[in-house]
């Protein structure tokens, strides 16, 4: 076995293993000793199949196995679902996996469930004063969106924390969300950039201004509310927390991508929400920096950007 970069399907991940007492999977073990193992479970950052997305730009750049897993549009709750993660351990259990990457939190306080926490500006009537962003930001925050991220998120470290007890080396690795700045531009998909199904795909945003035009003053005030969201909100409020020593911070740690200067521009962007593929590529960098500082020192080798 000289590489293998990814698959999808854990049917595809058992047979690239071999069974335990096989050929395959002596072949497998070897490669491992200098390349790591890695799952990536996530959200449309992950798993959108549409193009190459953070995921495949990070496994790409690695000589070793992935499974790459997940649901575009999914929410925490979703993806880190009671049911979901006691699968999840089972196979942590059972696969040499090295390094867990986590993508969720992002579409927690999008497109429906924006519209639950903001119902009463939505109605015909009455109608509202708009609010800056700091009052929208301050009623979201209200709604306790942010706890739910976290008791998810929780649910599945306090899961992978009971694997690491006994594989001291296995690590997991969190992303905090971009800071956007096309407000209200939805998706492109068209025939040319993803092929046929851009017949069937409705669902193409804006997820954030559809919601927001009707409670913020202006597209500003919106961008404020998003960073508030996801800087002040996701990233300080979750995910900083959980990276603490009294918390996860044995094995939980972030790639940091609030601050990126290259997503200040519109290049950067497919939508509202999704990078390019070139945009994905500088995150990439970010995720990969981060991961090659916690797997095992002897397969650092393996990750090349």
């Amino acid at each position: 076995m000289d590489r293998m970069t990814w698959v999808t399907r854990w049917d595809a991940w058992r047979e690239a293993l071999g069974a335990p007492s096989s050929r395959q999977r002596a072949n497998v073990n070897r490669f491992l000793e200098t390349r790591p193992c890695m799952l990536y479970w996530g959200d449309s950052w992950f798993s959108t199949m549409l193009y190459l997305n953070l995921a495949r730009q990070s496994v790409r750049r690695i000589n070793g196995m992935g499974i790459l897993i997940g649901k575009p549009g999914a929410t925490a709750h979703g993806l880190f679902s009671t049911t979901q993660v006691k699968e999840k351990k089972k196979r942590l259990q059972n696969a040499p996996f090295d390094l867990i990457c986590l993508s969720a939190g992002g579409n927690d306080a999008l497109s429906e469930r924006l519209a639950e926490v903001f119902k009463d500006f939505l109605k015909p009537l009455p109608v509202l004063k708009k609010l800056n962003g700091d009052q929208a930001y301050e009623r979201l925050r209200q709604s306790g969106v942010f706890p739910k991220i976290k008791a998810a998120y929780v649910r599945v470290l306090d899961a992978i924390g009971d694997v690491q007890a006994k594989r001291t080396h296995l690590r997991v690795v969190g992303h905090a969300y971009t800071k956007i700045t096309r407000i209200g531009v939805p998706a492109d998909l068209t025939l040319d950039n993803i092929g046929l199904i851009a017949m069937l795909k409705e669902d193409v945003g804006p997820w954030l201004w559809n919601v927001m035009r009707h409670v913020v003053l202006s597209k500003s005030e919106a961008k404020r509310f998003a960073e508030l969201m996801l800087v002040d909100g996701l990233l300080e409020s979750v995910l900083r927390p959980l990276t603490a020593n009294g918390e996860y911070g044995g094995f939980f740690s972030l790639a940091d991508f609030s601050d990126l200067p290259a997503a200040k521009s519109d290049a950067f962007w497919n939508d509202e929400i999704h990078p390019t593929e070139a945009g994905f590529a500088a995150l990439a960098k970010v995720l990969n920096d981060q991961i090659r500082t916690v797997v095992p020192g002897h397969k650092r080798g393996a990750i090349t950007e």
